[in-house]
C-alpha cells in the first residue's frame, strides 16, 4: 500500500500546473433554499427555480472528436448544476435531445462497455487541487488502487440499460458510487426508442469529499462546500449513433483531452449564494414545496 507521504509527494509533484478550462470562465453552481433541494428522480420539475442565468447551453460545449464546434441537429444539450450548504451536496441536472440514442452493450458489461453507449461523464475536483488523479500506469495494481480517484472523481451514466445497470464510476470508492446510497443518488429517464431520437434526462447528487480512501468512509475527509467557494468540475456527452465502434461526437465542458486523468483538465465552477429572491420572505418546507410543484406540474 502506498504510504501517506509518498502519495503526498506523488500528489504535489503532479499537480504543478493547476489551470482550468475554458480560460477566464467560471461556471455558476446555483444555491438551493432550504426545503427546495432536489430529488433524484429524473424529473426537472424540481429544478424550474432555476433561472436562465444557470443553464449551460450547447454552445459552451467542444466536440473533441472533431475538435470544433457542435451540431445541434446531432445533439442537443442543457446542463445545471446547484449545490445546498443544508445537505452538503453537489447536484447536476441535464436534458440531452439526441437524433439516435444508442445503448446496445450487453448485460453485465457496464463496467467495460459503458463507454460504447450514449452516456455522460461527470468530474469533480472538490477542493481544487488539480493534478493526476487517476490512471496511475507507473504504479503497480496495489499501489494504483489505493490512490485512484482519492483526490478526484469520475462518474458516468449511461442508460437505460439492459440490466439495470446505469451508473459506474471510474475512480472513486465502491462505497462512494452506489446509484442510491448515502454520498451518491444518480437517475436517468429516457423518452424515445433505443435507436431513435428522444430526449434524456440525468441527475446526480454527490457528497463531497476532499480525499477518497478506497477502503472506508470513515478515513475519508468530507469537504464542505461554502458559498463563494470555486470546484473543479467537468462534464463530457458521449454520443454514438450506429456502431460501438465509432463516437460520433465528444462534447465537453472544459474542451480538453484526459479527463479521465487529470484534474487541471476540468473547468471552474463556483458555489453562487442564495438568490435574493428566496432571501428572507420566501422560506418552504419540504411540504409546502411538495404542494407548490403538485398545484403547478403535477406529480
Amino acid at each position: 500500500m502506498v504510504n501517506y507521504i509518498f502519495y503526498s509527494l506523488l500528489v504535489a509533484s503532479l499537480s504543478g500546473v493547476r489551470a482550468h478550462s475554458p480560460d477566464d470562465e467560471v461556471f455558476k453552481a446555483f444555491q438551493f433554499p432550504v426545503g427546495m433541494e432536489p430529488e433524484i428522480d429524473g424529473s426537472l420539475v424540481d429544478w424550474s427555480l432555476v433561472g436562465n442565468t444557470y443553464e449551460i447551453g450547447n454552445s459552451q460545449f467542444t466536440d473533441l472528436v472533431r475538435e470544433g464546434g457542435n451540431d445541434p441537429e446531432d445533439l442537443f444539450a442543457q446542463l445545471w448544476v446547484g449545490w445546498s450548504p443544508l445537505s452538503n451536496k453537489v447536484y447536476v441536472a441535464a436534458r440531452v435531445r439526441d437524433d439516435v440514442h444508442q445503448i446496445d452493450r450487453p448485460k453485465g458489461s457496464a463496467a467495460t462497455k459503458i463507454f460504447t453507449d450514449d452516456a455522460l461523464e461527470l468530474f469533480f475536483d472538490v477542493d481544487h487541487s488539480g493534478g493526476q488523479y487517476a490512471n496511475f500506469t507507473g504504479l503497480s495494481a496495489e499501489d494504483a488502487s489505493s490512490v485512484n480517484g482519492a483526490t478526484a472523481n469520475h462518474f458516468v451514466l449511461s442508460g437505460p440499460s439492459p440490466d439495470g445497470v446505469f451508473f459506474v464510476n471510474y475512480s472513486a470508492a465502491s462505497w462512494y458510487a452506489l446509484a442510491d446510497g448515502p454520498y451518491t443518488t444518480a437517475a436517468v429517464a429516457h423518452d424515445g426508442g433505443l435507436g431513435e431520437a428522444g430526449t434524456t434526462i440525468y441527475e446526480l447528487a454527490i457528497t463531497p469529499f476532499s480525499r477518497v480512501d478506497m477502503g472506508a468512509v470513515f478515513l475519508s475527509v468530507e469537504h464542505s462546500l461554502k458559498e463563494g467557494q470555486i470546484i473543479g468540475f467537468n462534464v463530457e456527452f458521449d454520443d454514438f449513433d450506429r456502431k460501438q465502434e465509432i463516437m460520433d461526437a465528444k462534447w465537453s465542458l472544459s474542451g480538453k483531452f484526459n479527463s479521465y486523468r487529470f484534474a487541471e483538465h476540468f473547468s471552474d465552477l463556483e458555489l453562487m449564494p442564495l438568490d435574493p429572491m428566496f432571501v428572507p420572505t420566501l422560506v418552504l418546507t419540504k411540504k409546502s414545496w411538495a404542494i407548490i410543484k403538485s398545484e403547478n406540474w403535477g406529480d
